[in-house]
């Protein structure tokens, strides 16, 4: 049975983090997915239909669903009753009139663009988001003896986002706004902690350097874009403070940073598989080829293997915070930004991981202050830089392109024409998200990610 109370979620959800154990986790998982089946198949024409003939006991080999599946099944895939082109029209109109404070039938209907750019809409309940601000309130990490006097900057605000509990308090900023608003308004709430995508936290560190931003956190937070380590150093740096992560999608809260600063998976809330290219569980230490979600307490629109399409790896070791939940070692990005190369012999299209691509970069100069590396064709590569005045351009041009060369040679593939030009990072003008991987090949060829 789920508690409806906010206190009683907040104390069980910090209970399960610091006390349960593996076995804990599993059986809470397997009880949880049984019974967030049953309620979809009892109360979802959309999946009543879709698990006809499945055994829901046997969850491995349930049909899985996507962004697309839902979205063209969504007035009979959710269990409220609720039209898809009545939700469409009410997404719109609240972001036409930037009316985030609306509710469609009391509920809270968001519009999400995914890194991708593609639309979806989301449906929460008031009881799905007492849940989930009693799990964030239970794991957040605080400065030392304080209460939370947060800003949260981010595109939209929603009811979903007010936070008022216990002397604690979050401060909506819109991102749309110009920097002299948001440095105005910081400066007003004086926060002690900033939650924001790591590419706006970029801005305010530069705001920060230059004298302009006046206001000190003790806590920085990261969300909505892939935390890069390079990036990671720098906000540290600048603000002399440590620098946490929530790991999240429109569909769910995946997983938030510990006092130690990990990455631990929300196992009591979603449950995560890691699959290869048949299917089966990734090893600990291995990048996946395929990542489905479910959540375990979303009623109104079920998430049940859900497939998004980040690659993660898992670690292997324990953290020293105790936890007993998983730790995401890295997030390479997203599947669909691979690079590929072709084999010298015989032409074969073969993956090239994220993470070989952003490392090679961040680690071939400290004058480099961000990047983006887009791949045009199998055999043209384009890296954007952002550098520090006066640094030796030539040179670090010169072992950029040997750089990413050196990892087409090591798969055997033709080595790429590298271009290197000067430049912030330009984000995607469908999300609105920033992305320093992309790959702009786009065939069925690269639909299948083999595991390295």
């Amino acid at each position: 049975m789920i508690t409806h109370s906010f206190a009683a979620f907040y104390l069980l959800s910090r209970y399960r983090f610091r006390n349960w154990t593996t076995e804990d986790i599993h059986r809470h998982q397997e009880k949880r997915r049984v019974r967030i089946i049953h309620y979809a198949t009892a109360h979802s024409p959309f999946f009543k239909k879709h698990y006809e003939g499945f055994n829901p006991e046997d969850f491995s080999s349930l049909q899985s669903v996507d962004k697309t599946l839902m979205m063209e099944n969504l007035s009979t895939y959710n269990t409220l009753n609720l039209d898809k082109e009545s939700l469409i029209r009410f997404a719109l109109r609240i972001e036409t009139n930037r009316d985030f404070s609306s509710r469609y039938q009391g509920i809270n209907i968001g519009m999400s663009s995914g890194t991708s750019g593609n639309k979806g809409i989301i449906i929460t309940t008031p009881h799905e988001e007492r849940y989930l601000k009693a799990m964030y309130a239970s794991r957040l990490i605080l400065p030392k003896n304080e209460k939370l006097n947060g800003a949260f900057i981010l595109r939209v605000n929603t009811p979903a986002f007010k936070y008022r509990r216990f002397g604690n308090k979050l401060n909506y900023v819109s991102q749309l706004q110009t920097m002299e608003q948001i440095r105005e308004q910081l400066a007003e709430i004086n926060p002690n902690v900033i939650s924001a995508p790591p590419s706006m936290l970029q801005i305010l560190a530069r705001e920060k350097e230059s004298g302009s931003l006046r206001v000190s956190p003790k806590v920085l937070y990261s969300y909505a874009e892939v935390l890069d380590p390079l990036v990671r150093t720098y906000l540290g740096k600048v603000f002399g403070c440590p620098v946490h992560e929530v790991y999240q999608g429109s569909e769910g809260s995946y997983a938030m940073t510990c006092r130690e600063g990990n990455l631990h998976i929300n196992e009591d809330i979603v449950y995560l598989e890691l699959l290869d290219e048949n299917g089966n569980p990734t090893p600990d230490g291995t990048p996946c080829s395929r990542l489905l979600v479910t959540d375990l307490y979303k009623h109104s629109q079920p998430i049940i293997r859900y497939a998004i399409n980040d690659i993660l790896t898992i670690s292997p070791g324990k953290c020293a915070c105790g936890s007993a939940f998983r730790m995401i070692e890295r997030i390479q990005g997203r599947s669909e930004d691979l690079f590929w190369g072709l084999r010298n012999q015989t032409g074969e299209k073969h993956f090239i991981y994220q993470d070989y691509i952003s490392r090679k970069i961040i680690t071939i100069s400290d004058e480099i202050l961000d990047y983006q590396a887009i791949q045009e064709s199998y055999t043209d590569v384009r890296i954007r830089l952002m550098l520090r005045p006066d640094c030796n351009l030539s040179s670090i041009t010169e072992s950029i392109c040997t750089g990413i060369r050196e990892i087409f040679a090591a798969y055997d593939c033709q080595l790429p024409n590298v271009t290197v030009e000067t430049g912030a990072p330009v984000v995607n003008p469908r999300s609105g998200k920033l992305t320093r991987i992309i790959c702009n090949i786009r065939n069925e060829n690269t639909r299948k990610i083999p595991v390295a």
